[in-house]
């Protein structure tokens, strides 16, 4: 650990008084949404990582889950691929501390956050993805707690027609088509997905349906938009959840509808007010109950209204943002939550009852300043948070960023972090897991240092993280147990370092035609200072140890490119089969990801190479991944 805290800080003082003659080039233009208001990239004092339109088309990736793997300290663990089952979570969080947004907009379902990515557009919607490193509830409210991902769809795109299709092994097919209509004061954007595989193994097979839609009206200093989806996925959940029960399988439907009314009301003062509904249905057969059991079925409906306020006033002290939240989670279960009153029929399945919901408030009030001087930013506020299950209390932070010349930031931070238990964990009583209702509140203080160096040619983050858990949630099996228990884990601390650097090559040949165009180099470490002695963690300490992702982007002619992804995984942990057999570390994992793709202004033609080594690897404890799997692919614009 010694080395690791050593070499970090020979990094940080090399870069830090490294000559600094490159030029900064547009990069103004780069703003995250880190803090209450957007702020230029450069000048953010956290670790924030963005994923552009033109990233995600070179990936040799099909899905959201996809895209996610290659990003810095972002740890994908897959049950199955192509965005059918996938936790994702952030500086050795687990999948329950990582706050979704969709246009700012929370996406987090109460049930679990196994449903964190059942999201209903195709990838070809999304503008850019920004990743927050660290705890952030002072800025987003709960769930906030290791890292935020804020997925910005595309907004104002020409009157046009998209479609797509691509196919390959295992009898994978992927059809998508997307319908812009812009005038000078509205745009309208609906697009459709359906993805289709036969399945790589035993019950893998999957289908699933993307419906999307978004329209704004932009009048004289206001803007009104609607947006809203569909998402229905069925798929054969083989070895999920037990690896004794290979005929397990899960559907899963989202709804969602978002408005948000943006106002100046003044020169100073810009005003947004958003209100939401998002409704979750999962349905779960553990054993083929369906054809003999039906009672055994678990059904879960989950709904969540939010209710947002956001303004921001700029004064003679910089910029002061405030704002109020409502937002009610409710379930309707047979598995989940306390005895309702009176029973509902669950739609589709005659004869199966909701017998159980709960039903929780949560309120935020929130304020920041923020203020710039010549070289020196400061952000500072704090968010005070009433909860009907958990009581109240505040949750402050402080940002500072220094520049110490045009291209070069140094930055700190500290932050305060929660994330209330989900209802599965409060209820979910089960042959493989007993929940606990009285289960506390996760809660951290996050620590941050770091520098940032983005010039014309190549873009170098490096930060060192700590954070400080009092009461983290797991899910423990203990020798004395046969059923693992949720539990929290008390004064638990993760210490990490990250290193992230991109170079355009052919910006520092002066070449645009060179056939090497761009270099992509994330690594990330992290330690804990609980180990697994006598009890056996399923999620808190499954983190990975290390995370590497190297990308390259090559010319290989006029329009023909080849894009190249190297992963590297060491996950802590073990998993076991079952009681009689002694627990087995997880194995390091070598991915290589390639596509290659021919672009042209119409058209775009594309064949992926996934897992090309055809390793053979497992990401959750039981569950096999797939080997070597080629598709191709073809986009059109009319």
């Amino acid at each position: 650990m010694k080395r690791i805290v050593y070499i970090v800080a020979f990094l940080l003082s090399a870069h830090l008084y490294a000559q600094d003659s490159t030029k900064t080039v547009g990069l103004s233009e780069v703003t995250v949404t880190a803090n209450l208001q957007s702020t230029d990239i450069r000048k953010t004092a956290r670790n924030v990582t963005v994923i552009t339109a033109q990233e995600i088309e070179k990936a040799p990736v099909k899905t959201l889950d996809g895209v996610l793997q290659y990003a810095l300290n972002v740890d994908v663990r897959s049950r199955a691929p192509l965005g059918v089952q996938a936790d994702v979570s952030i500086r050795g969080g687990n999948f329950d501390q990582t706050l979704i947004l969709v246009d700012g907009v929370k996406m987090n379902d109460p049930q679990t956050g196994h449903h964190s990515l059942n999201l209903p557009f195709p990838l070809e919607m999304i503008e850019k993805i920004e990743i927050l490193q660290g705890g952030a509830s002072r800025v987003f409210g709960p769930s906030a707690f290791s890292g935020v991902i804020n997925i910005i769809t595309k907004k104002n795109q020409p009157s046009q027609v998209q479609i797509g299709a691509a196919g390959g092994q295992y009898g994978l097919y992927q059809l998508n088509t997307a319908v812009g209509l812009t005038t000078e004061k509205q745009t309208t954007l609906v697009a459709a997905e359906k993805i289709h595989s036969d399945g790589y193994a035993y019950n893998t097979a999957f289908d699933r349906h993307n419906l999307y839609g978004r329209t704004a009206f932009h009048l004289d200093r206001t803007t009104l938009a609607l947006q809203g989806g569909f998402m229905d996925n069925q798929f054969g959940a083989s070895n999920f959840y037990h690896p004794k029960f290979n005929n397990q399988y899960e559907q899963v439907k989202q709804y969602f509808v978002v408005a948000q009314a943006d106002r100046q009301l003044t020169k100073s003062w810009y005003s947004n007010l958003t209100g939401s509904w998002r409704r979750h249905y999962d349905m779960y057969d553990f054993n083929n109950y369906r054809y003999t059991k039906p009672a055994s079925i678990n059904f879960h409906q989950t709904n969540v209204y939010d209710i947002e306020w956001r303004n921001k006033w700029t004064n003679a002290w910089g910029t002061t943002s405030f704002g109020a939240e409502w937002r009610r989670e409710s379930i309707i279960s047979n598995r989940l939550g306390d005895a309702l009153a009176k029973s509902r029929e669950v739609p589709g399945f005659f004869g199966n009852n909701y017998t159980l919901g709960k039903d929780r408030d949560n309120v935020n009030f929130y304020l920041e300043q923020f203020k710039r001087w010549d070289r020196l930013t400061l952000v500072a506020g704090t968010l005070f948070n009433i909860n009907s299950q958990f009581g109240n209390e505040w949750y402050p932070g402080l940002d500072a960023s220094y520049s110490l010349s045009e291209t070069l930031n140094i930055y700190g931070s500290v932050n305060r972090a929660v994330r209330y238990p989900t209802f599965t964990e409060m209820y979910g009583n089960t042959s493989t897991v007993i929940a606990d209702p009285n289960v506390r509140p996760e809660k951290a203080w996050s620590y941050e240092v770091g520098t940032k160096r983005f010039t014309a040619i190549d873009q170098t983050t490096l930060s060192v993280f700590y954070r400080q858990s009092s009461t983290a949630i797991d899910k423990i099996k203990r020798p004395d147990q046969a059923v693992p228990r949720i539990e929290n884990i008390n004064n638990l601390n993760t210490i990490g370092a990250e290193v992230a650097y991109t170079l355009r090559m052919a910006q520092v040949l002066g070449n645009e035609k060179h056939w090497f165009q761009r270099l992509t180099f994330n690594y990330a470490y992290i330690w804990a200072d609980k180990k697994q002695n006598n009890f056996q963690s399923f999620y808190t300490l499954n983190y990975l140890r290390h995370k590497l992702s190297v990308g390259a982007n090559v010319r290989l002619a006029k329009d023909l490119s080849l894009d190249l992804w190297y992963t590297l995984k060491k996950r802590e942990g073990e998993y076991q089969w079952d009681a009689t057999t002694a627990p087995e570390p997880y194995a390091t994992i070598h991915l290589v990801d390639t596509r290659f793709s021919w672009n042209r202004p119409k058209f775009r033609l594309f064949v992926d190479a996934n897992n090309l080594l055809n390793q053979s690897y497992f990401e959750h404890g039981f569950v096999q991944q797939p080997g070597r799997w080629v598709t191709s692919g073809i986009s059109l614009k009319l």
